[in-house]
């Protein structure tokens, strides 16, 4: 079967899916660059998604950012996600108990990557702060490590054959799928993942898997704080309280 061509619904779509947490505001040029598609042709679907709102445009420079009616169809999706529905008493409970930054993630469609779908933010002056819809690797976070631990093992092997290297963030990220599989065996025994550094530097993230009511793993919540807040001690006690919320 011959494999289908690229069409304009799929050039609109990579452009919308360029912007990001970090990448907030883009120019035709570079549009092009990242797409390796000529500024000419970025630039008439960038009209179309501006005349139809899902772009618009800054006065000043000119550059280009995510409009009200993706912001629109973001709420759609948060409206009738039962996930977020079901998880917001766990969030908001946690966030009481242990004082910290909570967040809610889902493994991305490519299942290598975790996306932040919602979170509760520290009241403390000293936090971490990663913005809701942010994508990381996910070998590099608990949230993504925890999800990825209650995939089919066979899949797993199947997205990170043995003795590959893996993009890192500091130096203490998983750099080897080997030394990942094993991580992963270990976060089965527990039930718990654990992130000493692995994303940023003097940052500890505990998460656990979120179920839904048919004890399937629909996403992941985590408890996220300094590291000089994170005893050992401190650890036990934030996964004794998750795992106390999230069982009851």
């Amino acid at each position: 079967m011959r494999e289908a061509r690229p069409t304009s619904i799929d050039l609109a779509l990579d452009l919308l899916e360029l912007f990001s947490a970090e990448k907030i505001e883009l120019g035709i040029s570079e549009m092009a660059r990242l797409l390796h598609k000529r500024a000419s042709t970025i630039h008439r679907t960038v009209v179309v998604l501006k005349d139809r709102g899902y772009i618009e445009q800054e006065r000043e420079r000119g550059r280009y950012r995510l409009g009200l009616k993706a912001f629109e169809v973001g709420c759609v999706y948060q409206n009738q996600s039962n996930v977020m529905k079901e998880a917001t008493q766990c969030l908001e409970r946690l966030s009481q108990l242990t004082n910290e930054t909570i967040n809610l993630a889902v493994l991305d469609q490519g299942l290598k990557e975790v996306a932040y779908i919602a979170k509760i933010d520290c009241p403390q002056v000293l936090k971490t702060d990663i913005r809701i819809g942010t994508k990381l690797y996910a070998h590099c976070t608990a949230l993504g490590k925890v999800l990825l631990a209650n995939l089919d093992p066979l899949l797993v092997r199947k997205l990170f054959p043995p003795h590959r290297r893996l993009p890192t963030y500091t130096p203490h990220s998983i750099a080897d799928t080997d030394l990942l599989h094993e991580r992963l065996a270990e976060i089965r025994r527990r039930g718990f993942a654990l992130d000493r550094g692995e994303f940023r530097s003097e940052v500890v993230c505990v998460a656990m898997p979120f179920r839904d009511r048919n004890g399937k793993v629909v996403a992941a919540i985590s408890v996220t704080a300094p590291a000089y807040r994170c005893s050992a001690e401190r650890i036990e006690q934030i996964r004794s309280m998750m795992a106390a919320t999230l069982d009851g």
